[in-house]
């Protein structure tokens, strides 16, 4: 069955639009399902079957893509608080923007710079 929807991550919400219009069908606040006081502003989301996986400052959030609700949330304890990278078992391609990668790489290396 072919979705008409657009899933989109951006300063800390995540958003289904309907890709006929734009409008939005749902949006959600990540910071309702997360305890650390992160920053939001890069991620990386994917679509596998009917949910949503965010990474996003050494955090995974699981969502349902029908509404947007929580399936489950690992914060990655012990790994830090840099850009999450995923792949997904069906090898599909999951495009971040080279600005997004650029500016991810560059906290890296400034986290690594003062330790």
């Amino acid at each position: 069955m072919k979705q008409n929807k657009l899933f989109i991550l951006s300063n800390g919400k995540v958003a289904a639009l309907n890709k006929k219009d734009g409008s939005i069908i749902w949006e959600i606040k990540l910071k309702q399902y997360i305890k650390s006081n992160t920053s939001y502003a890069i991620g990386q989301i994917s679509l596998e079957g009917d949910k949503l996986y965010i990474g996003l400052n050494g955090i995974l959030i699981c969502l349902y893509a029908k509404d947007g609700s929580l399936a489950w949330v690992n914060e990655l304890k012990g790994w830090g608080y840099g850009f999450v990278s995923m792949a997904n078992v069906n090898n599909d391609a999951n495009a971040t923007s080279s600005a997004a990668e650029a500016a991810a790489s560059a906290a890296l290396v400034a986290a690594t710079a003062g330790a």
